[in-house]
């Protein structure tokens, strides 16, 4: 697996190479008390979940010393593979289940890391609050909802002029004309779509790069659960 990795120009070194053992080996051995992934063969987590998080590195080379926040990052998708090959990059975790909370805080420090830190809560709820609000150069989310949903849960961590990295795969077209007045709202700009083929025929994968281009309404996000039962 760490070959394959190679292949795609990921030249890990021995520390990066023992982390992403671990990591493999915690989310196994740890996956049925936290409920972290329904992938558990090796070689589709290796694609599947770290393959697929890396990709972004084919897009965005100015990752070091940067601020990242992980919006639903569930088990650390895809921002803890990033944090595996840019040590310095400083991750923000979010989620709303606090199980997943304990493992990745448990996996982080198995893995060595410093400058993460993984919070238990609710995007709504922290997108207001004035230590996260638009204090990121960077957000990423992957497989968490549908984009016009995630445009007003993301945009408001993001600094002005940062950019928020979508990781979409089977409706990009369709979620992009649904977000058309959501992109407006949250001062948002698609910059462009880079699409990627996973190996061993797992699929396909769109990353959509969205720039912040101003301040957002204070009133967004609006509080928890209506963004989901009304979206913009």
């Amino acid at each position: 697996m760490i070959d394959l990795m190679r292949s795609f120009g990921f030249n890990l070194n021995e520390t990066q190479i023992l982390q992403f053992q671990k990591y493999f080996a915690m989310l196994i051995t740890e996956n049925e008390k936290y409920n972290l992934t329904a992938i558990t063969e090796e070689r589709d987590v290796y694609v599947k979940h770290f393959l697929d998080s890396l990709l972004l590195l084919s897009t965005v080379t100015d990752l070091e010393d940067k601020s990242m926040i992980d919006i639903g990052t569930g088990a650390g998708f895809p921002s803890l593979p990033l944090k595996i090959l840019v040590p310095s990059l400083k991750v923000t975790g979010l989620d709303s289940l606090n199980k997943r909370i304990g493992f990745l805080e448990m996996l982080s420090q198995n893995l060595g890391f410093t400058q993460t830190k993984f919070v238990h809560g609710r995007a709504e709820d922290f997108g207001q609050n004035k230590l996260y609000r638009e204090s990121y150069d960077y957000a990423v989310s992957r497989a968490v909802a549908e984009l016009r949903l995630l445009l007003e849960l993301v945009m408001p961590f993001v600094k002005v002029g940062g950019t928020f990295y979508a990781y979409k795969s089977l409706k990009t077209k369709t979620e992009l004309d649904d977000a058309k007045n959501a992109m407006t709202l949250m001062k948002s700009s698609l910059i462009e779509i880079r699409s990627y083929d996973l190996p061993f025929d797992m699929g396909t994968r769109d990353i959509l790069i969205i720039e912040k281009m101003g301040k957002i309404d204070k009133k967004y996000p609006r509080k928890p659960g209506v963004p989901k039962k009304s979206p913009l």
